[in-house]
């Protein structure tokens, strides 16, 4: 007997199943349409890594276990904690960058850097902090 693997068009006919609702249901709560569920769920179209983060948000399904099998259904509430604690540590450090005059040209600037220049733009700036002690 072979033990045939699910594939995610397969993980997420059981998902939309087990929230018991219909497609069209399922690709309101997602702001797409029944048809692009459709394809997903026979694997015409391949579920993408952004909406299966989409699905993760909305109904609590793991990623992981969406797209690769691995894992449980349903992500945890200690996951559910990080990845919060994750994303509030991540707006507040855009809030600081987008308040902080002429930070994002420089760090447009520097991204397009060599690696090179970047470390010695980033040793120049350890100096002036310790300096400044």
């Amino acid at each position: 007997m072979v033990n045939k693997t699910k594939e995610p068009g397969e993980r997420l006919i059981e998902i939309i199943d087990f929230l018991a609702l219909n497609q069209e249901a399922f690709a309101d709560s997602l702001r797409t349409t029944q048809q692009t569920v459709s394809r997903w769920c026979s694997g015409k179209v391949e579920i993408s890594y952004i909406v299966a983060l989409g699905i993760e948000a909305e109904h609590k399904i793991n990623r992981k276990w969406l797209l690769d099998g691995k894992g449980e259904m349903f992500i945890s509430v200690e996951s559910q904690k990080i990845q919060i604690s994750i994303l509030n540590k991540a707006t507040e450090f855009i809030r600081k960058i987008n308040a902080t005059k002429g930070l994002q040209s420089f760090i447009e600037i520097f991204t397009s850097l060599s690696s090179q220049d970047q470390a010695i733009i980033q040793n120049m700036a350890k100096s002036l902090k310790n300096k400044s002690k």
